[in-house]
């Protein structure tokens, strides 16, 4: 039986427009992170996709959004389900902080020249090694212990009785599961808020459909 993931980022919030750091730290939806989780529900609508079940990480920047896109969906009546499987990375005492300010520290303690917010999954996942040296709050998570969150939930999905799944999310999170199921040669950065990452679980493996749509889902 193939199961299909659609993977939801949050919509655009009020850290987001200030570019400051944003992982278990949480702000709300800005006026256009609603628009776009509700324009996003509607296309779904308009495509149209039902969902059997629907899961959330536990902040409300994306507990906000699920709600705006079952509502806008016609998928209401879906229970939503919090999980910190889900939740983003935590940045320790990054938290707040300009992203750019982060990466760059973070490269560096980590030996990589030119880091930036923009900088493959690859090697973000080798500066948040960097992140882990310089928190001085002890928050921080390395990658093994993302990956671990990342492993309990890709037991979840490939056990669950839903075969059409929602699932929102947060853009590093997304890229570092991406990277986990398909860690040869998937270059990505980052994913835009309230787009959709489709993938599918098929003779007992996971398939890449499309990375990061607002449109053509």
């Amino acid at each position: 039986m193939m199961k299909t993931f659609y993977i939801v980022r949050h919509g655009e919030t009020i850290l987001n427009l200030l570019n400051r750091a944003q992982g278990w730290a949480d702000s709300p939806l800005t006026r256009k992170g609603v628009g776009q989780a509700a324009n996003l529900g509607k296309t779904i609508a308009e495509t149209p996709i039902t969902f059997d079940e629907a899961y959330t990480s536990d902040s409300g920047r994306a507990r906000e959004t699920a709600r705006l896109v079952l509502d806008h969906s016609g998928n209401g009546s879906v229970p939503l389900h919090e999980t910190e499987t889900l939740r983003e990375a935590a940045f320790g005492s990054y938290e707040g902080s300009n992203n750019d300010q982060m990466w760059g520290d973070a490269g560096r303690a980590a030996g990589i020249e030119g880091m930036t917010r923009k900088s493959p999954i690859d090697l973000k996942i080798k500066a948040i090694a960097g992140i882990k040296q310089l928190d001085q709050i002890d928050y921080a998570e390395d990658f093994e212990t993302i990956r671990t969150r990342i492993e309990k939930l890709r037991d979840r999905l490939t056990t669950t009785e839903g075969q059409s799944v929602l699932l929102v999310s947060h853009s590093l999170l997304i890229c570092c599961i991406l990277h986990v199921l398909f860690p040869d040669g998937l270059k990505i950065d980052r994913v835009p808020n309230a787009s959709v990452t489709k993938i599918h679980y098929a003779d007992h493996a996971f398939h890449l459909d499309y990375i990061g749509r607002t449109r053509q889902l």
